[in-house]
C-alpha cells in the first residue's frame, strides 16, 4: 500500500517537470516571435540601423530575463498544481496564454508587412 501512495505524486511530478520543459521551450518560440516583431515594428517606424539593430539586441535580451523571471514562477506554480491538485489547469492557463501570445505576434507580423 505504501508503494501505491508512493506512485501517485511521482507520476504527477514526472509529469509536472514534463510540463514545464515543454511550456519553456514554448517560451522561447514565443521569446523569438517577439524579437521578429520587434525588429519588423523598427522597420515600420522607419528607424536607422543603429536603432534598429539597438532594438532588436535589447528586445532579445529583455524578453530572456523576463523568460527566465516566468519559468522560474511556472515551475513553482506547477509543482504548487501538484499539491493541490490543480496541475492540468495550471498547465493549460499557461498553454492557451502562450499560445495566444504566439497567435497575437504572427498576426502584429502580418499587419506591420
Amino acid at each position: 500500500m505504501a508503494a501505491r501512495n508512493f506512485r501517485q505524486p511521482l507520476r504527477l511530478y514526472l509529469a509536472c517537470y514534463a510540463l514545464w520543459l515543454a511550456l519553456s521551450a514554448l517560451g522561447v518560440w514565443l521569446i523569438f516571435a517577439l524579437q521578429a516583431v520587434m525588429f519588423r515594428l523598427a522597420i515600420w517606424l522607419r528607424l536607422n540601423p543603429w536603432q534598429t539593430r539597438a532594438l532588436d539586441n535589447l528586445s532579445l535580451v529583455t524578453f530572456g530575463l523576463i523568460w527566465l523571471v516566468g519559468i522560474l514562477l511556472l515551475e513553482h506554480s506547477l509543482r504548487q498544481g501538484v499539491e493541490k491538485r490543480w496541475l492540468w489547469r495550471r498547465a493549460a492557463r499557461v498553454f492557451v496564454a502562450e499560445v495566444v501570445a504566439l497567435g497575437l505576434c504572427y498576426g502584429l507580423r502580418l499587419l506591420l508587412v
